[in-house]
């Protein structure tokens, strides 16, 4: 059965489900996430299918379900893989989960599709100067500048 904060007789699509999910995030954030899932489950086209699990992603992570959040990422991605924010998202979760380089490498893929996201800039510069190397160093000198130059603007 499903909470009463989500059930509606005109609740029936995808797309209903998903926004649903938008509208229930501010005041239900576990019927947010029933209604996210359920828009996937009904079979959405690709951009509904990619923001209801980004969102879905999103609320798990900050549940600390981060393997949930990562699986969620990965559909979004299946779905679009031009976003920038579904490769950071994604770059998040695995950092979480202590996989460094493929945290780098999905940072990088976000920042191919948007070079303005400050915040995949900062990720990669904390990584890199992580590293130790001298070329690492130079890269994370690089995108804290990026970051940098992007938040004073």
């Amino acid at each position: 059965m499903w909470p009463s904060s989500i059930r509606s007789p005109s609740v029936s699509t995808a797309r209903a489900w998903y926004e649903r999910g938008v509208e229930l995030e501010r005041i239900d954030v576990a019927a947010a996430r029933e209604a996210y899932a359920r828009a996937i489950g009904a079979r959405p086209d690709d951009a509904v299918l990619a923001d209801a699990s980004c969102n879905l992603g999103r609320l798990l992570h900050e549940a600390g379900d981060v393997e949930g959040a990562e699986g969620c990422y990965r559909l979004a991605l299946c779905a679009d893989r031009e976003i920038a924010v579904y490769w950071f998202n994604l770059g998040v979760a695995v950092e979480d989960r202590g996989r460094r380089a493929e945290a780098i490498a999905c940072y990088c893929e976000a920042l191919a599709r948007d070079s303005q996201l400050a915040d995949a800039h900062f990720n990669l510069a904390r990584l890199y100067e992580r590293a130790g190397d001298l070329d690492s160093a130079r890269a994370a000198v690089r995108h804290f500048r990026s970051y940098r130059a992007l938040r004073s603007a």
